[in-house]
């Protein structure tokens, strides 16, 4: 018997969580007050990020680069910072609520498919306060992992459409779901990654680098939720 659920897969970090101004401007700048300069936050962020990025790791690491000077120290400021963030809901792109309630009214269930530290991507996603608007949460801490994880749930569903910033994960969920409804979407400012003032180029540091990635498979673009289309195609 044919499914008639419909559902919706959703990435989190640069599609509904504005990660770069979290991270790269708001996080960075509070570590700065703890004194830890650019050059060691740029280097233990590139050590530690290939294997999913979590602050007690980045923070471990900072340690082990001497910017941070002992154990209890380290304690000391994983604790004021995951006070200081302890209500992640201003990261939230403007759109988001709106769009999470619109689509659950029409009836679609909501997956959140995120890749990353589980841990960390769990703290971000609670802190957020979208956890109950999803009928799934799923972390993968593997690179292309979300198309292993989309295929899983396509049997499930009449319906089925993925938003995601990253092309590259896109194109892997339509290659395993050939009937999912792709939409690319583009959080970064057109101006942003040719300016040269660097607080706008952390402003949109990773995100921008979303767009160097080739799609070699065709995905609807938006730079909105508001320009995704509830309505199934024909």
């Amino acid at each position: 018997m044919e499914s008639k659920a419909r559902g919706i897969l959703l990435d989190f970090d640069h599609t509904l969580f504005d990660t770069d101004r979290f991270f790269w401007v708001d996080l960075k700048r509070a570590l700065a007050r703890f004194g830890i300069p650019d050059d060691a936050w740029e280097k233990s962020y590139e050590a530690i990020w290939s294997s999913g990025y979590s602050l007690a790791k980045h923070l471990e690491e900072l340690a082990r680069l001497g910017a941070v000077a002992d154990p209890p120290t380290v304690q000391a400021m994983r604790e004021a910072l995951e006070s200081a963030f302890s209500d992640l809901r201003p990261y939230l792109f403007p759109d988001v609520l709106e769009f999470l309630d619109t689509a659950r009214h029409r009836g679609f269930e909501l997956i959140l498919l995120s890749f990353g530290d589980p841990a960390w991507q769990s703290y971000k996603v609670r802190a957020s306060g979208v956890t109950p608007y999803f009928t799934q949460i799923v972390y993968t801490a593997k690179e292309a992992g979300k198309a292993a994880l989309c295929a899983e749930r396509a049997l499930q569903y009449r319906e089925l459409y993925a938003i995601d910033n990253n092309p590259a994960d896109l194109d892997a969920m339509k290659a395993s779901t050939p009937g999912l409804q792709t939409y690319l979407i583009c959080r970064v400012e057109p101006s942003a990654p040719e300016g040269e003032d660097p607080l706008v180029r952390d402003r949109f540091r990773e995100a921008a680098k979303y767009l160097t990635i080739p799609s070699l498979l065709t995905h609807l673009r938006c730079h909105s939720l508001k320009e995704v289309s509830l309505s199934w195609p024909n």
